[in-house]
């Protein structure tokens, strides 16, 4: 049948296809027998430069890598040599070998191969090469790879004086945000102080810790210091409970509990201020915290103790709270509340040279309470400033002397919870919003104020010289970013890390920014 016989377009095309595929497979088939010996030398010709060139590529990298390692190990090299004034070149040569490999055993491949030293009345100048051994250029005949690093530093080095103000609050206990924050504030201590000895507790770099979450804790051993208010002469003191009601008093009454360190702010303009205490001024002075037993009521967040015995009526909020005898013989137990409510981080460290002492506040650090920034840069301030009452720091006008704070964060600020009770807040360096400390009532607009008090704390802090840094730490939130942009002492200072990895990488880069202050080249 004439249907039968005719084929469609669309069949027509593919036997058309067919056809020409096996025309094709055909003629290669014959090519690949009579010409494979001549396809296989140049498929050959062509492969020896093409392995040349991912060879080159490989060998390369892995050159780049111990270049920039040794450039690393000689920088630190070069800070250690430049507290040797008096040494001879060749005495800082075999100082040098031994720092290198004292602290830089990773560098087995790479280790310098040769090194020179050069010292002039001003300047140390190290140079160092290495051969690396290649893998695939090999087959070229290259067997090594010469990779050469020169670092100078100046024998009157500039010394660096950096406190870390580091957010441990209780959101930095999710994702394993704290055990980051801890890898990267070590890997920046490592960085400034390598190695062990005299070397990683050389003067030249001191280093000191302010966690904060709500308020600081400054130590309970400042007790007798003479700027605590330890006689509750400030309203701050006793602002929260019956008149003449002594804080410290109250922690002594109780069986499990004693002060742990932590301080309310001062009262205005002395919170964001780097004034002096003196016990001639009571407003100067930092009062010990205690956070009150709240009523018990659900709503309330901090309920620790019973009001029974208090004396008023039954809805009065305020003379619950206030009751002091219903502290007498009490027993906490553990648990979030308590007289430390919001502050149960652990103690800051003064600026110190030991390399060990800053590490164990590393490892000390704890992730609880709410964010309250100003609070803690109010204190990283106090502790690399040279005035009581931590008095490590150098003088403002020493030029040898570079300072610097890193401000972390991973929330806004915030007391906000608790709004719906008769505080307005929950409690916090500033006490509670009811109190009006922060020139607001309201929990909202007492955290727009503390924007307003870490604003005024970073201008003044810039305003001595102090290089700020300000990092966010997983953060989406737009303003505080902003905040903290504008908080740095130029834009380049300020870091946004969106995940714990990069954390490390930002310190790091900190780190190093801050050895390139004391090499010259």
């Amino acid at each position: 049948m004439r249907e039968c016989a005719e084929a469609s377009p669309a069949n027509a095309s593919t036997w058309e296809q067919a056809r020409m595929t096996g025309r094709l497979k055909g003629f290669f088939q014959s090519f690949a027998a009579e010409t494979r010996g001549a396809v296989m030398i140049v498929f050959a010709a062509a492969l020896i430069p093409l392995l040349v060139g991912v060879g080159l590529s490989v060998d390369y990298s892995r050159a780049l890598t111990v270049k920039q390692r040794l450039g690393q190990a000689l920088d630190a090299a070069a800070l250690a040599a430049g507290s040797w004034p008096d040494l001879t070149e060749t005495q800082i040569e075999t100082k040098v070998q031994e720092f290198l490999t004292a602290n830089y055993p990773s560098l087995i491949e790479g280790s310098p191969s040769s090194f020179s030293v050069t010292k002039t009345d001003e300047v140390i100048s190290i140079t160092a090469s290495s051969n690396v051994d290649t893998v695939f250029l090999k087959l070229a005949g290259i067997n090594q790879v010469d990779v050469t690093s020169f670092t100078e530093v100046a024998l009157k080095q500039k010394k660096i004086e950096l406190v870390m103000v580091l957010d441990n609050t209780g959101s930095m206990s999710w994702s394993g945000k704290i055990d980051a924050l801890r890898d990267a504030a070590t890997t920046m201590v490592e960085i400034l102080k390598p190695g062990s000895g005299s070397a990683a507790n050389s003067e030249d770099v001191k280093i000191g810790l302010v966690p904060f979450a709500a308020a600081v804790n400054i130590g309970a051993d400042k007790l007798g210091s003479g700027w605590l208010d330890e006689t509750a002469q400030t309203p701050i003191a006793t602002e929260d409970f019956q008149p003449g009601t002594n804080p410290l008093t109250l922690y002594g009454q109780i069986t499990d509990h004693n002060w742990n360190g932590c301080v309310r702010a001062r009262a205005a303009p002395y919170d964001t201020q780097d004034d002096p205490p003196s016990t001639g001024n009571p407003n100067t002075l930092w009062v010990p915290y205690f956070a009150p037993d709240e009523p018990d009521f659900y709503w309330y967040s901090n309920r620790y103790a019973s009001d029974n015995g208090y004396g008023g009526s039954y809805w009065d909020y305020d003379a619950r709270q206030r009751y002091a005898g219903k502290y007498v013989n009490l027993t906490i137990g553990s648990g979030s509340d308590g007289p430390d409510f919001n502050c149960k981080t652990s103690p800051l460290t003064p600026l110190t040279a030991t390399k060990s002492t800053i590490l164990l506040g590393i490892n000390q650090m704890i992730a609880s309470g709410n964010t309250v920034i100003p609070a803690g840069l109010a204190w990283g301030w106090r502790v690399i400033s040279p005035g009581i009452p931590f008095t490590e720091g150098a003088a403002y006008d020493d030029t040898d002397v570079v300072k610097a704070i890193i401000l972390l964060t991973d929330g806004e600020n915030m007391v906000s919870g608790g709004m719906g009770t008769h505080n307005r807040s929950q409690y916090s360096a500033y006490g509670y919003a009811r109190s009006g400390h922060l020139g607001a009532t309201s929990g909202w607009q007492a955290e727009e104020m503390l924007d307003s008090k870490t604003a005024q704390l970073c201008t003044n802090i810039k305003a001595q010289g102090i290089r700020l840094y300000t990092i966010t730490f997983q953060l989406s939130d737009g303003p505080i970013k902003d905040l903290m942009r504008d908080c740095a002492t130029e834009p380049a200072m300020y870091y946004d890390s969106p995940s714990n990895a990069e954390l490390e990488t930002v310190f790091e880069d900190i780190a190093k920014g801050l050895n390139d202050l004391r090499i010259s080249k």
